[in-house]
């Protein structure tokens, strides 16, 4: 098979209509509008409220909460853990072709292996010190002295808003038609930082201030696989201190601004394999609190923390509110300046 016969089926595969190959997979879809709705696909996220969208003209998929995505390819990639050979030439059907010669396989042009992966020395760059956006908006201010939140923890954890689109990578990505496009995080929104264990960058979060009707409000860039914010912080606690469990940033800022250490889920269905291991080796020397939200997704998320972690410490919120941040905002829940007075009190 000549590089050009390749290119051609390559482009046959990504072009096929992805609502078909949903179905294939066995993947059920929202049967109306441009943004079809289903439950993510990637076997590492446990989604039970779906948080996936397929849309139709462009023939690429993306989680929202997760933040995995793509093409048709990565789509059976990610569903049959198979190479991106093998997903092309399920996709084909045409599997004696495709497969028979793997060394030329490997010699395939750099620019038609389609992978996601992050561009996190650019992502860094976005909320380094120097940086442009190392900033608060006017908008941005104002959404975190309503909320109550700490000034000063939003500059010790980085966080900034962009009134612009901004690019989550150098360069650009080829669309499901082969055409060149660079992925955004829309805006006007926050970008908030996630670190890993270490204190490193491994990625942003965009929080939208205004989402359009069916526009979710959270975006990770593609090839995201982060869980978890402020692990760094949990792990600087001292054995037999108090650590609260939380869904999403916002939440969290809630907390810590109320003197409550706080780990947070990217979202109420994000529980990954790591995470559950990093959150059990947590309860192993911390005291684990969490204040459910007040819906069916906050309630299944901490009946799976508490099979997990059965000494975890439940606090209702008032049935008025739907989340801490909301409570704390409200002046409703008093601040923790002692361990004892939250859990006593």
């Amino acid at each position: 098979m000549t590089d050009y016969d390749y290119r051609c089926q390559r482009q046959r595969a990504i072009d096929r209509d992805m609502t078909e190959v949903c179905k294939s997979l066995g993947i059920s879809l929202s049967t109306r509008g441009k943004w079809r709705e289903c439950c993510c696909p990637n076997p590492q996220h446990d989604d039970r409220h779906p948080s996936c969208r397929v849309n139709v003209q462009t023939n690429r998929f993306h989680c929202f909460s997760c933040g995995c995505g793509g093409n048709n390819i990565d789509l059976v990639r990610l569903v049959r853990g198979c190479s991106y050979m093998e997903a092309v030439a399920w996709l084909l059907d045409t599997h004696a072709d495709l497969l028979r010669d793997t060394a030329k396989r490997a010699q395939a042009p750099e620019e038609i292996k389609e992978t996601e992966q992050l561009d996190t020395p650019w992502l860094h760059a976005l909320v380094s010190p120097r940086a442009y956006y190392r900033s608060l908006a006017p908008w941005a201010r104002d959404f975190f002295q309503q909320r109550r939140i700490d000034p000063n923890l939003i500059d010790a954890k980085g966080i900034v808003s962009i009134d612009q689109s901004v690019a989550t990578q150098r360069g650009k990505r080829l669309s499901s038609h082969g055409n060149p496009y660079t992925p955004t995080f829309p805006a006007p929104a926050l970008l908030f930082p996630y670190r890993d264990e270490n204190d490193i960058l491994v990625n942003l979060q965009a929080r939208l201030q205004h989402p359009e009707e069916g526009q979710q409000r959270f975006h990770f860039p593609p090839g995201s696989r982060t869980a978890l914010w402020n692990p760094h912080d949990a792990l600087t606690l001292p054995d037999g201190a108090d650590l609260w469990l939380c869904e999403g940033v916002t939440d969290a800022l809630a907390l810590l601004s109320s003197g409550r250490p706080a780990l947070a889920l990217a979202s109420a269905t994000s529980l990954t394999a790591d995470a559950a291991d990093f959150i059990a080796r947590q309860a192993s020397r911390l005291r684990l609190h969490i204040y459910p939200y007040n819906d069916p997704a906050g309630n299944a998320l901490y009946t799976r923390l508490l099979a997990l972690c059965p000494a975890l410490r439940h606090h209702s919120l008032p049935a008025t509110f739907k989340d801490f941040g909301q409570a704390w905002a409200a002046a409703v829940i008093p601040p923790l300046f002692s361990r004892d007075s939250e859990i006593n009190g």
